[in-house]
């Protein structure tokens, strides 16, 4: 829920995730359409995540 919102004040929310869930790139993180397949990823959802893996 945390990337589908895409907030900037969730950037280090979704940091804590992606790290705690061993994810490596955006393409990973595609995985919550599994849990929500009616939502898409937006696009300011792949620019809060292109920022945050380009921070690690």
């Amino acid at each position: 829920m945390k990337v589908l919102a895409a907030r900037r004040r969730d950037a280090d929310d979704i940091r804590f995730l992606i790290d705690h869930l061993q994810l490596h790139n955006v393409d990973d993180v595609a995985l919550c359409t599994e849990i929500f397949p009616e939502e898409p990823v937006p696009a300011r959802a792949r620019l809060v995540l292109e920022d945050v893996f380009d921070e690690q």
